[in-house]
Parts: C-alpha cells; sequence; structure tokens
C-alpha cells in the first residue's frame, strides 16, 4: 500500500512538471490566434491576422531565410567534421583523447554569455563580425557537440568487428567506412543533424554579438521587433517554430528513436 502510494506521488509530480514545461506554448499558441491587437491571454477572439502579417514584414521573412540558410550550412559543416571526430575518438586510442573530447563538448558546459563573447574576441580581427561567415563559424562551433554526441552515442552500438571483416575480405579503410559503418551511422546522423538544425536555428546570446543591419537572424529580429512593439506576430511566429520543431522530433522518433540516441 505504502508502496502504491509513492507510486501516485510521483505520477502527480510528473504531471505537474510536464504542465509546468508546458505552460509557456499552451499560452503561446492560443495568442497567436486572438483577434485583438495586444499579445494578452487570454486571447480576444479568433482571428488568423497575424500569420499573414508576418509575410507583410520584410525584416521577419528575410531574418526567417538567414537563420535557415544559416543553420543548413552549419549542420552541414559539422555534419562531416563532428562525425569524423566521433568516428576516430570512439575507434582510435592516442595521447590527449581525453582532452580533445572534453574540448569538442566544452560549448555545452561553458556560459552561452562566455562563449559568446570569446567567440567574436576571435571573428573581430578577422574582420567577420556582422558577416554570412562569421555567424556561420559561430554556430558550427555551438551545434558540433550535438552531432559528437549522437553519433558517438551510434557509434558505440556499432560492432567493430564489422568492420574488420570488411578489411579482412580485401576492402581499403574508407571502403569499409562508407558501405558498413556509415549506413550503420545513419540514426546518430539524422538524430544529430536535425538537433543541429534546431539549435542553430534557434541560437540567441551568441548570434547577437556577431549580427548587423545587414545580417540579422529570426531570434535576434523578434527581439528587437518586441521592443518596439508587443502585438500577436510574435506569438504567431513562435506557433510556426513550436509546430516546425515538433515535426522534427516526431520524424526523429518515428524513424530512428530519440531513447536510443541518449540512453
Amino acid at each position: 500500500m505504502r508502496k502504491t502510494m509513492n507510486e501516485r506521488l510521483l505520477g502527480i509530480y510528473v504531471f505537474l512538471t510536464m504542465v509546468f514545461l508546458a505552460l509557456p506554448i499552451l499560452i503561446v499558441i492560443p495568442s497567436a490566434f486572438s483577434a485583438g491587437t495586444l499579445l494578452t491571454f487570454p486571447p480576444q477572439g479568433f482571428s488568423l491576422r497575424w500569420f499573414q502579417a508576418i509575410a507583410e514584414r520584410p525584416a521577419l521573412t528575410t531574418a526567417m531565410l538567414n537563420s535557415a540558410i544559416i543553420a543548413v550550412v552549419a549542420t552541414s559543416i559539422s555534419l562531416v567534421v563532428g562525425t569524423l571526430a566521433a568516428y576516430t575518438l570512439r575507434r582510435y586510442d592516442f595521447p590527449g583523447k581525453r582532452t580533445l573530447e572534453m574540448l569538442f563538448l566544452t560549448p555545452l558546459i561553458f556560459p552561452a554569455i562566455v562563449l559568446a563573447a570569446a567567440i567574436a574576441m576571435v571573428l573581430a580581427p578577422l574582420g567577420l563580425i556582422r558577416t554570412f561567415q562569421g555567424l556561420v563559424l559561430a554556430h558550427i562551433v555551438v551545434t558540433l557537440p550535438y552531432i559528437v554526441r549522437t553519433v558517438s552515442a551510434t557509434l558505440a552500438e556499432i560492432d567493430k568487428a564489422l568492420e574488420e571483416a570488411a578489411l579482412t575480405l580485401g576492402a581499403d579503410p574508407w571502403t569499409s567506412f562508407r558501405t558498413v559503418t556509415l549506413p550503420l551511422l545513419r540514426p546518430g546522423l539524422v538524430a544529430g543533424a536535425t538537433f543541429s538544425l534546431i539549435i542553430s536555428f534557434d541560437e540567441f546570446t551568441i548570434s547577437l554579438f556577431l549580427v548587423g543591419s545587414g545580417m540579422m537572424t529570426l531570434p535576434i529580429e523578434m527581439y528587437n521587433y518586441a521592443e518596439f512593439s508587443l502585438d500577436p506576430t510574435l506569438a504567431a511566429v513562435s506557433t510556426l517554430l513550436i509546430l516546425a520543431t515538433t515535426l522534427a522530433v516526431l520524424a526523429i522518433e518515428r524513424t530512428v528513436g530519440l531513447g536510443k540516441q541518449f540512453s
């Protein structure tokens, strides 16, 4: 009976925690359909005008396009570099291996503001502040750990004997990696790339140090927009981003499984 009571209390605790985490979403989404002119909750009536307003504001659509391009380019580069790094760290032993592993994970450990200032200090002498190239490099630093983490987790489940068998049968190391290892890495690659896209698209702190009038990302543009106008347009943009993120996560879960990648 005592065990049953503890299970009920645990269930209530988990339920309340989930409600607390979902509360911002439950407020933002209805607000996006408000007929009022101010961002308030509960919404005043029902209207789709604020989704139409997104298309009528070039600054928001341009920033959204910039964020999407930066996310795709940064993720593509991170996917190549991170996969090779994860393979090297997982399959080989060499001096400084632990240090290198920690180095790849430092963007997850360091405070975002400290990392942003450090990246800005490195890119400024190179003339890469407020440029597309600078933003891509900064986002690679942020997204690389996610690729390394997910690919490493997948590699841990791949028997090294499969690669050795391919080598024994006459395949060179590159052919073995391309025909044996790479197909088996697909779950980690898909999961890592998806999370990398989400993290890059949503990056705020580091982008704040690097954007300019000619190169603006969506999170910074939304922040600037909120300084002068607080209408449901921001809720409409947020709703679209929530929908896109949810669909991406569901796609990963259906194709490769989230639990498998982070267990």
